[in-house]
């Protein structure tokens, strides 16, 4: 693994959301557990506990992992379905979407709640059935584990897509490298506009990395996670609300990321 991508996986198992209040909940139990002679310290640990469940309760019942989606979904929603700039050179859709270890158990493609990415391209090639694709995702976290290529491989053959029209980036192992090993598969006479298939939420850091590489793309958001409408404040669902809103803060720090550290052409991506 890539020295970038396990210095980044590491810091976000600290600064996940629902790890990190876990975390701040541990520090309070074990700052108040103090002697009492260190009375000061059990007056931390109070705080920290009561902050962190105040934290936990207004994340986890209501809304507010949705607002915090709206902003990333919507700024490509103009481009959703929309496939009015044809011709098209071919299709990227970026890995992600596979469920490694369950795959390789069960012989079967099994997908994540992102699985929309490798649905929606499915039915893309089916009508282009004439245009190459490219599936950017080489991530495999154990040897004798499938790589995020070999489960689309076989949701691809199950969907009846010829595989010999896709190409396979067996490289990248994050957006950056996503738009770099992909740049590479395209052909010198496939100067015209790909589709780029991800995450709506996703999509502004996609963007980002894809125009710092010259790559010429339409963007196509798929696997939307809010209505992107007002929903009232609360939301009673503790699982998929926390889930949400560590999807959406790990958006947000990687479009701040790329950007300081120039991977991305701007702070929040657009398209003209």
């Amino acid at each position: 693994m890539a020295i970038d991508n396990l210095i980044s996986r590491s810091m976000w198992i600290i600064l996940q959301p629902s790890n990190f209040l876990i975390l701040l909940l541990i520090i309070g139990l074990f700052l108040k557990s103090f002697n009492v002679k260190k009375q000061s310290y059990r007056i931390l640990g109070k705080r920290i506990i009561l902050t962190a469940t105040l934290m936990l309760t207004f994340v986890g019942f209501t809304n507010i992992s949705g607002w915090a989606m709206w902003p990333l979904e919507s700024r490509m929603d103009r481009f959703r379905n929309n496939l009015n700039q044809q011709p098209y050179a071919g299709i990227i859709v970026l890995g992600g979407s596979e469920k490694l270890a369950i795959s390789t158990s069960s012989g079967q493609p099994t997908l994540n709640d992102g699985g929309e990415r490798l649905i929606a391209t499915a039915a893309l090639a089916r009508k282009f059935p004439d245009i190459p694709i490219i599936h950017s995702g080489g991530t495999r976290f154990k040897a004798d584990e499938m790589s995020e290529n070999d489960v689309a491989k076989l949701f691809f053959a199950g969907e009846g897509i010829d595989i010999s029209r896709i190409r396979f980036d067996s490289k990248s192992y994050n957006t950056s490298t996503n738009a770099i090993e992909s740049k590479k598969l395209i052909k010198p006479e496939e100067a015209g506009k790909w589709i780029l298939v991800t995450s709506a939420f996703h999509m502004p850091r996609a963007v980002g990395a894809f125009q710092k590489v010259g790559i010429n793309f339409q963007p196509y958001p798929v696997d939307y996670k809010s209505t992107l409408k007002y929903e009232g404040l609360f939301e009673f669902d503790l699982s998929e609300n926390m889930k949400r809103f560590d999807l959406a803060i790990h958006e947000y720090i990687g479009l701040i990321a790329y950007y300081i550290t120039g991977r991305s052409s701007s702070l929040y991506p657009s398209v003209k």
